[in-house]
């Protein structure tokens, strides 16, 4: 029976390691990214006085229906507004992920492979915070519209939009893989030849390394 390398299985954690992370990060898409309070003063969408209305990941990259809870405080949305919202750069994140997952799997050249995975999970990390920005700013400017109270002394419609877990989250794996595989392929480098020599001087090639000195 042939045993396998003492580094073998290591290789193979390190070669499945990435796109184990990059699917992690698609997962973090079915928790919260952004939330409206429950008190925010006069309740916002379908969300009544008291409840909290959440949109995931999925919800953002699709322009799907944001989740309200309880549900006993789910009322019908007022004339005109409506609160679904689509973030294109939340889409585009969902795609580079799975772009990486396929190109993890597939590409067998290591240094290929890991500058690869650095430079599109860079890219999806910033389309995130990108993303995430743009849904906090909408939100904020949709509270502001559909406030039918005053806001508190001090407070400000941005003070009732939260980001979420599954945001921190999926970005922080984001940058576990451009970072991982970044310095895996600064460490994988072509490096120069060298070569070894032994008490006499004499290489591994069977050359002399040791230069003579000059004479006339």
């Amino acid at each position: 029976m042939v045993r396998a390398e003492p580094s073998s299985l290591p290789r193979r954690i390190g070669r499945w390691s990435s796109p184990t992370t990059l699917v992690l990060a698609g997962l973090c898409f079915v928790l919260p990214f952004v939330t409206v309070s429950c008190d925010t003063p006069g309740g916002f969408g379908r969300a009544g006085v008291g409840a909290t209305t959440t949109y995931n990941g999925v919800a953002l990259a699709v322009g799907g229906t944001p989740r309200v809870a309880p549900p006993d405080r789910v009322r019908p949305l007022p004339p005109g507004v409506d609160d679904r919202l689509w973030v294109p750069a939340a889409t585009i994140v969902l795609v580079l992920i799975v772009a990486g997952v396929v190109l993890a799997v597939t590409i067998s050249d290591r240094r290929m492979r890991r500058a690869s995975l650095a430079a599109l999970a860079g890219v999806a990390a910033t389309a995130l915070l990108v993303g995430q920005a743009l849904a906090v700013a909408e939100l904020t400017v949709r509270v502001g519209e559909q406030v039918t109270q005053p806001l508190p002394a001090g407070k400000s419609a941005r003070d009732y939009v939260h980001t979420g877990v599954g945001f921190v989250l999926a970005l922080a794996l984001l940058l576990v893989v451009s970072v991982v595989n970044g310095v895996g392929w600064f460490r994988a480098r072509p490096r120069p030849a060298l070569v070894a020599a032994d008490a006499t001087g004499t290489g591994l090639d069977g050359e002399d390394t040791v230069r003579q000195p000059y004479s006339t």
